[in-house]
């Protein structure tokens, strides 16, 4: 292997014919970092610069495909692999697939290479923005959010103190904490954002509670009888999508797209005059990459997308559940029954739907490292040829490993017992574990590892006649042959999608994409 380094690139970065002595020193020095489980700390001291940079070695380098280097080698021979920082907590780096251990070197498309090129561009742009001081009214609100964070930090030490204690001396393990003010104030305002979104599933638990209480209470029991009747059979809101989603602009998000990062690569452009069903995978455990891609616009969704307008899905019980229904509709949400999918679609040119197509099922087979889809269900092509709207795939990279989880074999007794519980209450069980907020060993917080979402390109659906519409695509034979063929191209396309950007973006993987029919 030639010792000359790549041209125009920076010692880090270099991934052509060669890898120069101070980049391998470099990346030696990091791998030493990460085997003493420096993989995730909060203040930022012992984290490599990639976790929070896109075109870092973490994710791969950006400018190793869209320099003026003609070829692309996702893992040269003789070179270190590059490591996920955030991946290694426990000190062992992920494992890869075959097929990616193997040297492979091929010439990038002219389309690659600006692709490449724009998205380092866009990244950089995003990162400068982000470092951008606040306003003074910006600190004002963000004022007793910091001192909460503080007060239960002391709370937690205090509590755990013991806990700790016993562990150390007893076990001879080490609860990993870090101080509050050992953490930057933007990570701080990360950590303080995605606990909010975190803790929306117990506050449904809190708010029903709350709400039973005020209807026992005489003097509120007629405005809380009157608000029900509203929410369950007079407002339709949730289905026809007519609320202005104007909380999903607020600058907060952005808080939220910087803590694992999340990114938004868009391949192609979308015609504002066409109608679009986003499909989203993997599921994950709650649809991080969908909610911060596309319920917000923290990644920049509306101006990569110009006159798109999209609506984010979700389980049409959340709409009954007071107080939360209102923030999910000013988010932009929506409910996934079908009457709500044809409503919003048939709003006119540039309306959109993303649904997470796997649903519960799948996050049942959510696995650091693994891509399990499910896509057994042809409900969403139907909605795209009622509504002659186009099928888009969207692949999250990294969705499944934000999570640690316990994966239960099919037709293991234990995963039995998920399955009826998913098939009799509408929701799944995942078996789960993260992060704490001042801790790494467990809690529900997602780790802060990179999301990266790519949208591919749109597979056009063409106009059918009316009396193929509805019922007749499920219980005619035309119908359904015009289904399994449109099905069958979706999922050609998903795996495209999954073959030109594994080698980038699925470097951690421990196997290939399986789809389950």
């Amino acid at each position: 292997m030639s010792s000359s380094p790549a041209k125009a690139l920076p010692a880090r970065q270099q991934t052509g014919n060669g890898v120069s002595s101070r980049s391998s020193v470099s990346q030696r020095r990091r791998v030493e970092k990460l085997k003493q489980g420096y993989g995730e700390e909060e203040d930022g001291s012992n984290t490599p610069t990639g976790l929070n940079t896109p075109y870092s070695t973490s994710m791969g380098s950006i400018s190793s495909y869209s320099s003026s280097g003609d070829y692309a080698q996702s893992e040269g021979e003789g070179s270190e692999p590059a490591l996920d920082p955030a991946d290694s907590v426990d000190g062992s780096p992920g494992k890869r697939d075959s097929a990616y251990n193997k040297s492979s070197k091929r010439q990038l498309t002219q389309e690659e290479r600006e692709l490449f090129l724009r998205l380092e561009k866009e990244w950089r742009e995003e990162d400068s923005w982000a470092e951008q001081p606040g306003s003074w009214y910006s600190m004002l609100a963000w004022m007793p959010v910091l001192i909460a964070l503080r007060v239960f930090n002391v709370f937690l030490s205090i509590l755990f103190w013991p806990v700790s204690f016993v562990a150390r001396v007893f076990f001879g393990k080490e609860i990993h904490s870090v101080s509050f003010w050992d953490v930057p104030l933007a990570r701080r305002k990360q950590t303080a954002v995605v606990l909010l979104f975190v803790m929306l599933l117990p506050m449904i638990m809190v708010v029903y509670s709350w709400t039973l209480i005020l209807l026992i209470f005489p003097l509120t029991t007629l405005p809380t009888l009157s608000y029900l009747i509203w929410i369950m059979y007079i407002d339709k809101s949730h289905e026809t999508g007519k609320r202005k989603p104007f909380m999903r602009y607020w600058k907060m998000w952005r808080h939220f797209a910087n803590y694992f990062p999340l990114r938004l690569i868009r391949t192609t452009p979308l015609d504002p005059r066409r109608k679009y069903v986003f499909c989203y995978h993997p599921h994950g455990i709650i649809s991080l990459g969908a909610f911060g891609n596309f319920a917000t616009d923290s990644t920049g969704f509306s101006r990569k997308f110009p006159g798109i307008d999209l609506r984010l899905l979700t389980l049409q019980i959340n709409f009954y559940c007071p107080i939360i229904r209102e923030l999910l509709l000013y988010m932009g949400l929506c409910s996934a029954a079908k009457k709500s999918c044809n409503q919003i679609l048939q709003r006119g040119p540039g309306s959109a739907i993303m649904l997470v197509v796997g649903g519960a099922a799948e996050s049942l087979d959510s696995q650091p490292g693994t891509y399990r889809l499910t896509l057994g269900r042809k409900g969403f092509v139907r909605v795209a040829l009622d509504n002659g709207a186009d099928l888009v795939p969207v692949l999250g990279f990294g969705e499944n490993d934000v999570f640690d989880t316990v994966y239960l074999p099919p037709n293991s007794w234990a995963r039995n017992v998920q399955e009826f519980v998913r098939k009799k209450l509408g929701f799944a069980t995942p078996i789960f574990s993260g992060r704490g907020i001042f801790q790494y060993n467990m809690g529900l917080m997602p780790h802060r590892k990179p999301i990266i979402v790519v949208v591919g390109k749109p597979i056009k659906i063409p106009k059918i006649p009316d009396e193929l519409k509805g019922r007749a695509l499920s219980t005619t034979a035309e119908g359904v042959a015009l289904v399994d063929k449109y099905h069958e191209k979706y999922v050609r396309a998903l795996r495209e999608l999954w073959n030109l950007y594994k080698e980038r973006w699925a470097v951690h993987r421990q196997g290939s994409l399986l789809i389950q029919k």
